[in-house]
């Protein structure tokens, strides 16, 4: 059973064919597709999609840019309407150093931080040039729960965020990214997930990505660990029982 525990499954690049990505999602042998919420119209929709198809999860958030556009209000409104909509996870949210006001980002970053705490949901975090930083905080708050999407830093750091007991969720572009394939060799298998941020980081150029080629990524990451594909597959799904459903037995009655 395969997992994508971070798409974007609102975007408008699926409004066409929606009904047949999860189709080949399902034909794949995708389990669970985690649609993370961007801004307040995106976390709408994804609780609208997550209604209708039991197969999507939905992570509701603040991305940065978005958060740099809005009030202290509205940002404090939509934190109250996530806690009233009970996420699956919480997400897109954290630090991107390709736009301004960092002092800002981290104040919004800090309210999310502690909101997955209360609510005890899992963190699916953001860290794009900002890899320090988005770590300093999560260790200073005691995130517990924490997955780094689509991690670009230093192996030092990944270090820690392993040593933190977080995890990483590793996209398509594995098959293609040197770095990505020396994050997966350096990392324990059990600190792994997979994603696709469809339908963004296809590992063609060009190709919208969609949730059906985490079957993909599960292959390179089981060629780079030495493994067999079914192995890396049911370890990766092991870690989403364990992060996201408290234990097999509970994920497996869903």
């Amino acid at each position: 059973m395969l997992i994508d525990v971070h798409s974007h499954l609102d975007f408008p690049d699926f409004e066409k064919d929606f009904d047949k990505v999860l189709e080949r999602a399902k034909e794949a042998g995708v389990f669970a597709i985690i649609s993370a919420g961007v801004n307040p119209e995106s976390n709408r929709k994804v609780l609208e999609i997550a209604g209708k198809y039991p197969i999507v999860k939905p992570a509701l958030g603040i991305y940065p840019s978005d958060a740099l556009k809005m009030s202290d209000s509205e940002i404090e409104n939509e934190i109250g309407f996530i806690r009233k909509s009970g996420p699956f996870a919480v997400s897109e949210v954290g630090l991107d150093g390709t736009y301004p006001e960092m002092e800002k980002q981290k104040l919004v970053f800090e309210k999310f931080i502690m909101l997955a705490k209360e609510l005890d949901v899992p963190l699916i975090v953001h860290s794009r040039k900002a890899e320090s930083e988005t770590v300093e905080m999560l260790a200073r708050l005691e995130a517990k729960k924490v997955v780094v999407h689509c991690f670009m830093g230093k192996l030092s750091i990944a270090k820690q965020i392993e040593d933190n007991g977080w995890l990483f969720s590793v996209p398509c572009i594995i098959q293609t990214s040197s770095q990505f394939q020396e994050l997966v060799k350096k990392v324990k298998s059990t600190h792994l997930l997979t994603e696709t941020d469809a339908p963004l980081l296809s590992a063609v150029k060009g190709k919208r990505n969609e949730p059906a080629f985490a079957a993909d990524t599960i292959k390179k990451m089981a060629e780079i660990k030495g493994v067999a594909k079914e192995e890396m597959e049911k370890m990766v799904f092991m870690n989403y029982q364990r992060l996201f459903m408290g234990g097999p037995q509970k994920a497996l009655n869903l």
